[in-house]
């Protein structure tokens, strides 16, 4: 019993009988003389029922005890209140006890159990008016909560305020012990308590302590909370959760944490973020793995070819599994020689394919891949002319900026409006309708991208260069061999 309650007495020399109690023959009893120490100024005392007395125990006998409270009369309680789990009796004479009276009307009758009801609510009350911290057990899951029992006292716990995040699985909580917050008090209604807003004070106490508890660079061990589609939340210790986002979680793609995680699973982590501010903390699990990407696509070079399987198809093309977490895009253009309209007609998931490399961008870390077939139907014509060739061909097309001109099967080249020898300002599609054959010069090739630039001007040059040529020659054969002397250029002019 409590140390710090004052014990009444009775008067000594007063009469205890018990008229009207349980025990009708205990009223003829013989006066007993009360301990020494219970004062006698309180010996006319009266009690109103819900009133706490305390006294000791002068009598056991039958199915009650008699306990002196400093009455004119005794008050007795119900032996069953002194009964252990095995029947036996846990109280003896001279014991002090603390009872609650429950009856006045002839016996007055008194409660143990009551009066430790009474001290444990009001204990509640206090902690309630206070904010502090109550224990409690779950002992059983209701529609829209959990039944908490709180020092024997029922309370009520919300799902929505047992912990901070959904419990999946209520059942599993019966039997556990937690720390709650009283937020509702009533005598009559029971409690209403709250776990989350325990955690959430935690919580907010631990966000000024992550900057000292948490630093980037730092290698944790942790346990997989919950899972979402944008990542993991791992528990740190401490009270400090930290997020893995879905793109931390492997050097793979993947579409949901739950194809690498199960809640519950204990997982390496590196510190990569830390908002001390914001109490965020960033996490990775593939910075502790060994990236396949230095590995395998370091290797690789246009045009190389491949083998894979196709990872998923979206409408734009398909990833192809080239190695363990390396992926190749196969835009949907690359993937037949034909026009398609979406992956699916030609690709299935799980289908091995061959491909060859078109293009590595290693700063962001992507494959572009091609089919052999579009490969093929991506090379131009094989160019078989040199520049300074003189070739005929006929007008595919006229455009602005020139004339485009078909010079063998499937090579076409372009006659730029200043190569093609007309006044400015000339209607060249009137002037060279398609199909007209016309006879340039090739004066340029870029054989990377395949263009070929070709000249009628140029042609025309030619022409003038070679007349010159011919008339220089011409004039060589026939000048003479030498002057000779003065006399025979004059002998020769008289002879003319």
């Amino acid at each position: 019993m409590r140390d710090d309650v004052d014990i009444v007495s009775a008067d000594p020399g007063h009469s205890r009988g018990l008229a009207g109690g349980p025990m009708g023959d205990e009223t003829q009893r013989p006066r007993r003389p009360a301990p020494a120490d219970l004062e006698t100024s309180f010996s006319g005392r009266t009690v109103r029922v819900g009133d706490i007395v305390v006294g000791r125990i002068v009598k056991i006998t039958g199915n009650v005890a008699f306990m002196d409270y400093g009455a004119r009369s005794e008050g007795y309680i119900e032996l069953g209140e002194f009964r252990g789990p095995d029947g036996a009796v846990t109280i003896a004479e001279g014991d002090e006890v603390e009872a609650e009276v429950v009856e006045t009307r002839g016996a007055v009758r008194l409660s143990t159990k009551k009066a430790e009801a009474a001290r444990v609510l009001k204990d509640l009350q206090a902690a309630w008016k206070a904010e502090e911290p109550v224990e409690g057990k779950v002992v059983a899951v209701n529609k829209g909560g959990f039944e908490i029992r709180v020092n024997g006292v029922r309370a009520f716990c919300p799902s929505s305020q047992f912990a901070d995040r959904f419990a999946r699985e209520p059942a599993s909580e019966v039997g556990n012990t937690y720390p709650f917050l009283i937020t509702e008090f009533s005598e009559g209604k029971g409690l209403v308590v709250s776990r989350r807003a325990l955690l959430e004070r935690e919580k907010a106490d631990k966000v000024g302590q992550i900057g000292l508890l948490v630093r980037e660079g730092d290698i944790r061990q942790g346990r997989v909370t919950q899972l979402k589609e944008f990542g993991a939340f791992v528990d740190l210790g401490d009270g400090i959760e930290g997020l893995v986002h879905l793109s931390e979680i492997s050097h793979g793609r993947i579409g949901h944490p739950r194809e690498k995680l199960n809640v519950g699973d204990a997982v390496d982590v590196k510190v990569i973020k830390v908002e001390a501010e914001r109490g965020r903390v960033g996490l990775s699990i593939r910075a502790l793995e060994d990236d396949p990407w230095s590995s395998f696509v370091a290797t690789l070079t246009p045009g190389q070819a491949l083998t894979g399987t196709v990872e998923r198809l979206q409408p734009f093309g398909a990833f192809i599994a080239l190695a363990p977490g390396v992926d190749g895009l196969l835009h949907i253009s690359a993937i037949s020689d034909a026009r398609i309209g979406h992956p699916s007609e030609v690709l299935e998931v799980g289908q091995e394919v061959a491909v060859l490399v078109e293009k590595v961008d290693h700063e962001r870390k992507r494959v572009s891949l091609l089919t052999p077939a579009a490969a093929e139907s991506r090379k131009g014509p094989e160019i078989t002319v040199a520049e300074g060739d003189v070739v005929k061909g006929t007008v595919s097309r006229v455009e602005k900026y020139g004339v485009f001109l078909e010079i063998a099967p499937k090579v076409v080249g372009l006659i730029p409006n200043a190569e093609m020898d007309t006044d400015r300002g000339a209607d060249h599609a009137r002037m060279f309708p398609v199909g007209t054959e016309l006879e340039v010069k090739v004066i340029e090739i870029d054989r990377s991208s395949g263009r070929i630039r070709l000249s009628r001007k140029a042609l025309k040059g030619d022409d003038d260069a070679s007349a010159l040529r011919e008339y220089k020659q011409r004039q060589k054969a026939e000048a003479p061999k030498s002057l000779g002397t003065f006399g025979d250029l004059l002998k020769d002019f008289l002879k003319k």
